[in-house]
C-alpha cells in the first residue's frame, strides 16, 4: 500500500474528529453566552431588588424628618399666637379677651390638627413603600398587594383632607405641580409590575401633595417667625438695650445670638420642601428603572441635613427657668 493511500484513509477520520471538536467549541462557547446573560439577568434583578429595598429605607428616614419638621412648624406657630395674643391682650376687655382666646385656640388646633394629617400622611406612605420592597422579593407573600391597596386607600381618604385645608391663610391646593407622565419598567416581579401599573401615578400625586403642603407651611412659617422674632427681639434685646440701668442682662447675649439664628427654623422647613421634590423625582425614577443607588445615597445626605437643622433649632432654644 502506497503512502498516499494511507494518508487518504486516515483523512476522513481525522475531518470528523476535527468537525466533533469545532461543535463541541462552539456549544460551549453558547454555554458560557448563555450562562453570561444569566448572570448578568441575575445581577440585575438583584440591583432592582436592592433599589426597592434601599429606596423603603430612605421612605423611614423621609418620614422621620416631616415629623420632625412638622412639629417644629407647629411649636413656632403656636409661639408666634401666643406672643400676637400677649401683645392684643391690653386693650381688650375681659370678655373681649375670652371670646379672642377661644378664637386662637380653635386656629391652633385645626393646624396642630393639619400637621398631624401630615406626619400621618408621611407614616403610610412609608409604609406603602416598605410593601414595594416586598413585592420585589421572588418569595414575596401573596398578601402584600392586597396590603399594598389597603395602604393607598387609606392615602387618599387622607390626602383628601390635607389638599382642603389651609395652613394660615394659604390653601395647601395652590402649591400643588402638574401630573408627571410615568412610563414603568419591565420587572422581574409580575406582582411588582401590575403593582406600579395601577398605582405608581397615585403615589406620585401623594408626593406632589406632601410637597405642597411643606411649601404652604414654609411660606406661613415665614410669617408666624418674623411676627416671633418681632415680639422676642423688642422684649429680650431692644428694650433691655435701650433701658436706664448701667448693666444688661446676664443672658442677653445669649438670647440676642438665638434670635438672630431663627433664620434656621425656617432653613430647615425649606430644605424639608427641597427634600419632598427629589424624593417624588427619585419615586419617578426608580419606577421607570432609572435610580442610580448613589443618587439614593445622596439623598439620605439631604435627610441627615434636615436632621441636623431640626436639632440645631432645638439647641437654640431658650431653657426654661425653674
Amino acid at each position: 500500500m502506497c503512502e498516499h493511500d494511507t494518508i487518504m484513509r486516515h483523512l476522513p477520520i481525522h475531518s470528523h474528529h476535527l468537525s466533533l471538536q469545532i461543535r463541541q467549541s462552539c456549544v460551549f462557547k453558547h454555554c458560557l453566552i448563555l450562562l453570561a446573560i444569566c448572570l448578568h439577568i441575575s445581577g440585575c434583578a438583584s440591583a432592582k431588588i436592592n433599589q426597592f429595598s434601599r429606596f423603603a429605607e430612605l421612605g423611614c428616614g423621609y418620614s422621620e424628618a416631616v415629623s420632625g419638621l412638622t412639629r417644629e412648624a407647629g411649636n413656632v406657630a403656636i409661639d408666634a399666637d401666643s406672643a400676637a395674643l400677649m401683645k392684643a391682650r391690653e386693650p381688650l376687655t375681659p370678655e373681649e379677651r375670652g371670646e379672642t382666646i377661644i378664637k386662637h385656640d380653635k386656629l391652633l388646633s385645626e393646624r396642630v390638627t393639619q400637621l398631624r394629617d401630615l406626619r400621618r400622611h408621611t407614616q403610610l406612605l412609608r409604609s406603602y413603600f416598605q410593601a414595594l420592597a416586598a413585592l420585589a422579593k421572588s418569595d414575596a407573600p401573596s398578601g402584600i398587594g392586597a396590603a399594598s391597596e389597603d395602604v393607598v386607600k387609606s392615602l387618599g381618604k387622607m390626602s383628601d383632607r390635607i389638599k382642603n385645608a389651609k395652613v394660615g391663610d394659604l390653601p395647601v391646593s395652590e402649591f400643588i405641580g402638574p401630573l408627571v407622565k410615568i412610563t414603568v419598567a419591565q420587572f422581574q416581579s409580575a406582582a411588582l409590575g401590575k403593582e406600579l401599573r395601577v398605582r405608581a401615578p397615585i403615589i406620585e400625586r401623594e408626593l406632589d401633595l406632601q410637597q405642597a403642603a411643606l411649601q404652604a407651611i414654609a411660606e406661613q412659617m415665614r410669617t408666624d417667625l418674623e411676627v416671633l422674632q418681632a415680639r422676642e427681639e423688642a422684649l429680650d434685646v431692644v428694650d433691655p438695650f435701650r433701658a436706664t440701668k448701667d448693666s444688661l442682662p446676664s443672658d442677653w447675649t445669649k438670647r440676642r445670638k438665638e434670635l438672630l439664628n431663627t433664620q434656621i427654623s425656617l432653613d430647615s422647613v425649606d430644605a424639608g420642601v427641597e427634600l419632598a421634590r427629589n424624593f417624588k423625582l427619585s419615586f419617578v425614577s426608580l419606577v421607570e428603572n432609572r435610580l442610580d443607588l448613589s443618587d439614593v445615597e445622596m439623598m439620605f445626605g439631604d435627610i441627615n441635613e434636615v436632621l441636623t437643622l431640626i436639632e440645631d433649632i432645638q439647641g437654640t432654644k431658650p431653657k426654661k427657668k425653674k
